[in-house]
């Protein structure tokens, strides 16, 4: 009996030893790869289109923006970024079927509806008032003055009067951003740090930390009692940055400078909010139509969003606002494809410059063509649903181009079906029917592929694109 035992044991054990080397080799699937997402439901879906005008338009007779024209152009469902403190026209906006993100910031005027910013304001050593360099005499508030928490309630009240979905904080660091123009040495300042035993010449980095920290915990208690409900917030995250302060915010909001708008980048900085369940939106800012439309593909292939280019700050130029034949082709392929987007997580990618280790040695794709970029989006944990490929050409000059797929990443053993759609060419009767009807269909363009299969791969030959296109694959 010991003897025959013996042999049993050493055969199971045998048995498990060779099912864990199966499944160590066992190819890996696209679907069990997706990033599971845990999104809070306030931030944008995935087939949104966030429009900011930062002011309302027209301001006045001579102003040619309109502020509901515009976002319509555009095929916008969100208004982000926003700067009024209208009660009756947020509740406007709403009624028209948006949601609606104010915005507050470090400059807010004394009172609102009134333009002095006196009271309450950052100060360097000299007693002089401190402002960002490039605002001119736009002088900040400091988060331990009583006066700047006054107006910075005055202000979120009329948010929350008009029934705003989320509030943007713009420039949220505050006095510790201000430490680099020589601030703060108010004297709400100065009292704080007796009290607490802190020299300001030795801590003042440390001090003011603590003071945004405990300003914001006393706002958002106080906003959130106002309302009855908790009101989400979201901050300006100047290029995606993490860690404080914006860890203290739901949702980044963020200007992306052009030097930063890259595919590399793009997915980085999203899939590193998506792991803490957080979403990225971004506002690029560019003059180069071409580049911004490859920026704006791409954050959507790689589940973020970027502001339509309107009414965007510049530095160095006046206030960028797209047109609507430059941009809103892509903005309606969006609304025109919400299916291939809501739902699908990040799970593969390809394309020069962007690291693709969750397969192992086996790559699921690759293209065959410097400067086109590929993005899989597979619903996590099924595998026989559709998965999109998102492709964008990064080249200055659009050519045809092979994906290839290695088949048994995608649906197994069965055969691999594509189908290539692309946004149409800017039609304005065709856009402002499809806006008027709520119906985008006619913004999206199917376009054939050739299917090549060889082995365990199948290449797609897809031509020139402008620059994006989704494939949708589906087993046969």
């Amino acid at each position: 009996m010991k003897c025959k035992f013996v042999f049993i044991g050493v055969a199971l054990l045998t048995l498990i030893t060779c099912n864990v080397e199966n499944d160590t080799q066992k190819t890996k699937i696209i679907s069990d790869i997706a990033l599971k997402s845990n999104r809070p439901q306030f931030v944008p879906r995935y087939s949104d289109v966030c429009f900011s005008s930062r002011w309302k338009h027209p301001k006045n007779d001579n102003d040619t923006h309109n502020t509901f024209r515009d976002a319509k152009d555009f095929h916008a469902t969100r208004l982000e970024w926003v700067y009024s403190f209208d009660p009756e026209w947020i509740k406007e906006c709403k009624k028209q079927g948006y949601s609606f993100g104010g915005t507050l910031n470090s400059k807010l005027p004394d009172t609102p509806g009134k333009s002095t910013k006196n009271k309450g304001r950052i100060h360097d050593k000299t007693g002089q008032p401190v402002t960002a360099p490039w605002m001119h005499n736009a002088w900040w508030g400091c988060v331990n003055s009583p006066e700047y928490r006054e107006s910075y309630l005055a202000h979120a009240k009329l948010l929350i009067d008009g029934g705003v979905d989320l509030i943007h904080m713009d420039d949220p660091d505050i006095n510790v951003r201000a430490i680099e123009w020589g601030g703060c040495y108010c004297k709400y300042c100065q009292k704080k740090a007796k009290n607490q035993g802190v020299s300001l010449d030795k801590d003042m980095k440390s001090f003011q930390e603590r003071s945004v920290k405990e300003f914001y915990a006393y706002i958002r208690k106080e906003i959130d009692s106002y309302a009855g409900s908790h009101v989400h917030f979201s901050s300006n995250n100047y290029s995606g940055e993490s860690g404080f302060p914006y860890d203290l915010f739901e949702y980044g909001i963020a200007e992306l400078p052009e030097h930063s708008g890259t595919p590399e980048l793009i997915h980085s900085k999203l899939n590193e909010a998506l792991s803490k369940n957080r979403a990225q939106t971004f506002t690029f800012v560019s003059l180069n139509v071409s580049l911004t439309r490859r920026v704006i593909a791409t954050a959507y292939a790689c589940g973020g969003h970027i502001l339509a280019p309107y009414d965007v700050y510049h530095e160095n130029h006046p206030r960028i606002f797209g047109k609507p034949e430059e941009y809103a082709d892509l903005y309606g392929f969006v609304r025109a494809n919400a299916k291939y987007l809501d739902g699908y997580e990040d799970a593969a990618v390809a394309g020069e410059g962007l690291k693709e280790e969750r397969y192992g040695d086996t790559l699921p794709m690759t293209v065959n063509a410097k400067g086109v970029y590929a993005f899989a989006r597979a619903c996590p944990d099924e595998p026989d649903s559709m998965v999109v490929v998102h492709v964008i050409d990064w080249r200055d000059t659009c050519k045809s181009f092979i994906l290839t797929l290695r088949t048994d990443c995608f649906f197994s053993d069965k055969p691999i079906v594509a189908k290539l759609f692309v946004p149409p060419s800017y039609d304005r009767n065709a856009h402002k029917k499809a806006e008027e009807q709520n119906n985008f269909l006619l913004l999206s363009k199917k376009q054939e592929v050739k299917i090549e299969v060889q082995e365990n791969y199948t290449k797609i030959s897809v031509p020139a694109l402008f620059p994006w296109g989704m494939i949708v694959l589906t087993p046969q």
